[in-house]
């Protein structure tokens, strides 16, 4: 039997669909102009307040359409991004002026609500969720020149970002890899239902900051003016481009206080009642040192074993790639002869450099080098495998500090197995530390954010667009700056006999002989900070809440006077009406956590046995226990969905197992089409992705498709909505009609195998004439550069009679001299590149697009003066 939505041996093209032309011939006149596309979402837009690390946010979807462009009652379907560690708290609906709060039900109620309501003609709207990170909205009786809104509300904690807070909100939905044995989990149904380089919708942003600073984003130009709120020091923060296409993470950052040199605890809690058995939630972040103690911070010098995994995906092509190998060979080359590593290319399949860790010797480290330049491989983002074949190999004898750095955009749906791996490795003594490196425009945060939490390392997102930070740079900063955690295996204590984790476990031996109960939280980074939501009872005496080592030293308390539970006495201080998010927070980390166990591929015995770490009380009877293998897994499965709808429900938050179902009670008309909109595809991806959505990524990338024209003829002749009722989201009338879908426009760069050829252009070439630790080397070639170029490599040559005082410089200089490139802005330099890593690596990639009026000017930075006369001759390709 044929499958219509699965291709195992290629990739979803979409399905043959007969589209009607007028035919000049046929109506004896002119040839009428094509209609334009269709797309019934007009506008997204956030807004809300960020006080403190606290965000209280709503997304708000805007539908039209003209009768002139469409004069039939339609179902509009969109797969939209939402954080993944937000509590969705709530759906409002507008139709016209008619306001629906939409009520949250298990998913099959909410589905046949829906389908009910479309069956007999009624406007209504359906909210669910796929993924932690994905959405899909389905709004059926859309009329022609009717607004309808549809509001998303969200509450979310800010994450530390060196010594400020940050927030990423998604844009858009990227391809994930779905392994042939996941086709039938709920996450793999997170797809885009189509990508375009213009969607034909676009995205504005309108937030106060309240008691921040230095209000920045690395992704988008923001307009900052005083906000009109009721805090005389909050922000507004608005785009300066007004509505902007989205194709990219929105990425902001802003400065709180911090205390500088020791270990910070700032506790957080809300109390349901004054009684002391009603429920009492804590919300307490751990922070590092601001200032570094006893080293920390600095490049390791105790033995270190590095396994590195390097994804080849084909979503990874392009500069991403480029700039994924440049760093490996960067860090490698960084390695002490004491030091061991392994490294692996992996894409479908992993591929080793070696069976296990090997000694970092000069002659090894040669030989991975070129190993890795010899790859080229592009198949899926099997990430699962190759993380699973670097935590089985041996330990080295002698290495005290283990790491996994895993560089990656993460597009895979396997998220409960590779954060299974994560919490086994976290537990044993001997275990690697795991920190992700995550180079994408759109990329997989929620898991990447996890998976670097629950292994004890760290996680930076790094962009690959070639108009903002150059992507090697950013990587070649964050490989300087990593090191090994600053605390570990730590736990939180409070003065209270019951404690409930928010997605952590209970610590061994939770409920204390001394009437304290503890949650462990692993290690705690440098450059990050540790979130705990935790569930206890109010209770008579004060509440202290502790930070301990597993051997009992103290790290950090704090203590709360229950009388005077009241924001206004912690620092921050939210409003009381932000109170009730810190309950929300808890339920969302629960249910994240059972939404990870449900695709984790526990056995039934060890599924019971992760609940009960949970703190759930839910062993099966004898009686009613399951004797075979099937209905054992059967029985677990239902288990973790009861208490998905049972925690979702009792916190009022979204889940894949329930939905926000909103219907009108007035009949209005019949739906006549169905119309699915599209994704924008993420910035920086091959133009391969373009087109038909994929209800299962099975392969990393499109063969056979070339150019924009050939993307453009295959969208248009092969639409990519999928009709009837097998949509997969939910039921329908068969064979809706198809509305006209987009073209996609003319590629914003060429795709990689179609790139033009680029050229090598001397910029400098002479001696240096270093003055006062500068050297101007190139400021004069910015013309010889076209506009809308992209400056793709950096290479430097040595006279040979030079070579040796360069190195005996390079020596005395420690660190060395630099090269610093600027493109456009002259305050701030798009590369920095160190010499010594230039000439002992023969050059490195670039991602720098040079815009209309662009200067170009290349300075080498030589603090020790030492530098002077010797030659160079300085490259740039383009």
């Amino acid at each position: 039997m044929f499958n219509p939505f699965i291709y195992e041996n290629s990739h979803s093209s979409g399905f043959g669909v007969l589209q009607l032309t007028p035919d000049s011939s046929a109506v004896g006149g002119p040839v009428r102009e094509a209609r334009q596309f269709f797309v019934p979402l007009q506008r997204t837009h956030l807004t809300g307040t960020i006080s403190g690390p606290l965000l209280a946010l709503t997304l708000t979807q805007v539908f039209r359409f003209d009768p002139a462009a469409c004069d039939h009652v339609i179902e509009a379907l969109y797969r939209f991004p939402l954080p993944g560690d937000a509590a969705v708290t709530g759906v409002h609906v507008h139709f016209g002026t008619v306001e629906i709060v939409a009520r949250l039900e298990p998913r099959a109620a909410a589905e046949e609500a829906y389908a009910q309501a479309k069956a007999e003609h009624r406007q209504a709207a359906l909210v669910t969720r796929e993924s932690p990170d994905v959405f899909t909205l389905q709004l059926a009786g859309l009329r022609p020149g009717e607004e309808v809104i549809v509001a998303t509300s969200f509450v979310q904690l800010a994450r530390r970002d060196d010594a400020g807070w940050s927030l990423r909100v998604p844009l858009t939905n990227a391809p994930r890899f779905v392994r042939a044995d996941d086709l039938a989990t709920d996450h793999a149904k997170g797809q885009p239902f189509t990508l375009l380089r213009d969607p034909g919708h676009r995205f504005a942003l309108d937030l106060h900051v309240v008691d921040g600073s230095a209000v920045h984003s690395s992704t988008h130009a923001l307009k900052l003016t005083p906000s009109a709120a009721e805090h005389a020091d909050s922000v507004r923060v608005e785009l300066a481009q007004g509505d902007v296409l989205p194709d990219r993470d929105c990425v902001l950052t802003w400065m709180p206080r911090q205390a500088h040199g020791q270990a910070a605890l700032a506790v957080q809690t809300y109390a349901e009642g004054a009684n002391q058995d009603d429920d009492l939630y804590l919300l307490a972040e751990v922070a590092p040192p601001a200032t570094p103690q006893n080293g920390a911070g600095s490049t390791p010098t105790v033995p270190q074993e590095v396994m590195l995994l390097v994804d080849h995906s084909g979503s990874m092509l392009g500069p991403k790639r480029a700039a994924a190998d440049w760093a490996v060979e960067r860090f490698l080359a960084e390695l002490h002869e004491h030091d061991f590593f392994n490294l692996c290319a992996f894409e479908t399949s992993a591929t080793w450099f070696a069976r296990r860790p090997q000694p970092a010797s000069p002659a090894k480290v040669a030989d991975a080098l070129a190993w890795i330049k010899s790859r080229h491989e592009s198949g899926g983002t099997n990430l699962g495998v190759a993380m699973e074949q670097a935590l089985v190999q041996p330990v080295s004898d002698g290495a005290v500090a283990r790491n996994l750095l895993i560089v990656t955009d993460a597009a895979v749906s396997d998220a409960g197995r590779i954060l299974r791996m994560a919490d086994q490795e976290a537990a044993k003594s001997n275990g690697r530390r795991i920190s992700v490196l995550c180079i994408d425009a759109a990329p997989n945060s929620f898991l990447v954010h996890e998976l670097a939490e629950r292994g004890g390392g760290v996680a930076k997102f790094l962009t690959s667009a070639p108009t903002e930070e150059d992507i090697t740079t950013a990587l070649d900063t964050v490989l300087t700056t990593w090191s090994g955690p600053v605390l570990a295996d730590l736990r939180l204590v409070v003065n209270r006999p019951h404690l409930a984790a928010g997605g952590r476990h209970l610590a061994a031996e939770s409920q204390r002989a001394d009437g304290w109960a503890a949650i462990d939280f692993g290690d705690l980074p440098a450059g990050s900070s540790r979130w705990i939501c935790a569930r206890t009872t109010r209770g008579q005496q004060d509440l202290t809440v502790r930070v301990e080592t597993a051997d009992g030293a103290l790290v950090a308390a704090q203590q709360i006077d229950l009388q005077k539970i009241d924001l206004q006495q912690i620092d921050p201080q939210p409003s009381g009406a932000e109170l009730s998010a810190i309950k929300a927070l808890f339920g969302v980390r629960r249910v994240n956590t059972l939404e990870a166990l449900s695709t984790a591929r526990y056995d039934p015995a060890m599924v019971q046995e992760q609940l009960t770490r949970l703190g759930y009380s839910t062993v099966a009877s004898a009686e009613s226990a399951a004797l075979y293998a099937e209905n054992q897994a059967a029985q677990a499965t239902r288990l973790i969905k009861d208490l998905l709808v049972e925690e979702s429900l009792r916190y009022g938050l979204a889940s894949s197992a329930v939905g926000f179902v909103a219907v009108r009670a007035e009949a209005g008309e019949p739906v006549e089409a169905r119309v699915f909109v599209a994704n924008a595809l993420p910035s920086g991806w091959s133009d391969d992705f373009l087109g038909a959505g994929l209800p299962s990524m099975t392969r990393s990338a499109r063969k056979g498709r070339r150019g924009s024209q050939g993307n453009a003829a295959i969208v248009s002749q092969s639409p990519t909505m999928r009709l009837g009722t097998n949509s997969g989201v939910g039921g329908g009338p068969a064979m809706l009609p198809q509305m006209p879908f987009p073209q996609p426009s003319a590629p914003q760069q060429p795709a990689s195998h179609g790139a033009p050829r680029t050229t090598w252009h001397v910029v400098f070439t002479g001696p240096v004439q270093v003055d006062a630790g500068c050297a101007l080397l190139a400021d004069d070639f910015s013309a010889t550069i076209p506009d809308g170029a992209l400056i793709s490599g950096l290479r430097v040559e040595v006279a040979a009679t030079d070579r040796s005082a360069l190195e005996d410089a390079r020596s005395a200089a420690g660190a060395g001299a630099q090269l610093l490139l600027y493109v456009g802005d002259l305050a701030e330099p798009r590369a920095r590149v160190r010499l010594r890593d230039l000439l002992r690596q023969g050059g490195r990639p670039l991602n720098l697009r040079k815009q209309q009026g662009d200067v170009v000017r290349l300075v080498l930075d030589d603090p020790g003066d030492i530098l002077g006369g010797v030659e160079l001759t300085l490259l740039l390709e383009w």
